[in-house]
């Protein structure tokens, strides 16, 4: 929707942060959009339903929107050319003798490969609030779900990929003061965790779904879905959190192996070693960033459910020979 990608942070976007002269700020603009142009953010799920306008919950956007959108839900691979390339092993089944009757066995070589490191992606959410309308127009702001802090290191590569994803999704881009501290901020982020005993798949969810916000059938079938897979692997116990929206459940497997499945970004599932209960606290964008150290994620392609069981039964095998 936008103009092209912004290589560098905006002279107008320095000085409106100059001028605020707080910490804490948000990516944010604030469009007037007459009814007629409602359509042209259909994208975001904004939308007229007769006179009323439909206005969708946060939401990660589509990886079609653009480049910093694609990166924000699939992540993005480096080539380290800076770096001394390394040899890589590739081994493919052929069948014996050319003839499959024959048995088959495997065939590897190897070649000389370029280091890679991997961005994991943030997932990031875009929120869209209703200000105000008149009988011709509707006053909107969009802004992305991330409070980000000047002081802090990553302050501008942060702000300038927060920046793109606006840029991409609305065409406009500008900086508020956060509406909450940081601390409030991650306070609403950050989750406690009540231990469910084990049951049926359907115990288990009416359990993990008692005293919480509604969640709509569709989530329902995906929870359904993906605690069956859990259970099938024999867990000791079931996790929920404590707030009133169910965005995060899972199971725990071993003391030192914890699975996190999260209902608003469900593109993967986090699986947590020794450190879970810290890590899980953290938010997910403050995870992302730092070392992968302690914790896998999972995306939730065709085989997930089979990578899944691979961690769990390599895990079950150390235990097995620590014992």
């Amino acid at each position: 929707m936008g103009k092209k990608n912004l290589r560098k942070i905006p002279q107008h976007v320095r000085n409106r942060i100059t001028g605020l002269a707080v910490d804490d700020i948000v990516v944010a603009c604030v469009k007037r959009i007459s009814k007629e142009d409602i359509q042209r953010y259909a994208h975001l799920h904004l939308r007229l339903n007769g006179n009323t306008l439909e206005v969708p919950p946060p939401r990660v956007p589509s990886e079609n929107v653009g480049k910093y959108c694609f990166i924000n839900v699939h992540g993005k691979e480096v080539v380290r050319r800076d770096l001394p390339m390394t040899s890589k092993s590739y081994s493919v089944e052929v069948p014996n003798w050319g003839d499959w009757s024959n048995g088959s066995h495997d065939m590897t070589w190897s070649r000389d490969v370029y280091q890679r490191d991997f961005i994991p992606p943030k997932e990031l959410t875009l929120s869209v609030d209703l200000l105000g309308e008149d009988t011709s127009s509707y006053t909107i702001k969009f802004s992305v779900d991330q409070v980000l802090r000047t002081t802090e290191d990553d302050f501008e590569d942060d702000l300038l990929y927060n920046l793109n994803m606006l840029q991409e999704a609305i065409g406009a881009v500008d900086v508020f003061p956060s509406a909450a501290t940081l601390a409030e901020y991650l306070d609403t982020v950050r989750v406690d965790w009540e231990i469910l005993p084990p049951g049926t798949v359907d115990e288990v969810l009416g359990m993990m779904l008692q005293g919480k916000r509604p969640v709509s059938e569709q989530k329902q079938r995906e929870m359904r879905e993906r605690l069956s897979v859990m259970s099938r692997l024999n867990p000791q116990k079931y996790i929920a959190g404590t707030s009133g929206f169910l965005r995060y459940f899972g199971a725990r497997f071993e003391d030192d192996f914890v699975v996190f499945e999260n209902l608003n970004y469900g593109n993967a599932l986090y699986v947590m070693y020794k450190d879970w209960e810290e890590l899980s606290r953290r938010s997910r964008v403050d995870l992302l960033k730092g070392p992968r150290d302690g914790f896998e994620r999972v995306v939730h392609t065709d085989r997930w459910a089979t990578r899944l069981e691979d961690l769990v039964r390599q895990h079950r095998e150390r235990m097995r020979r620590r014992r």
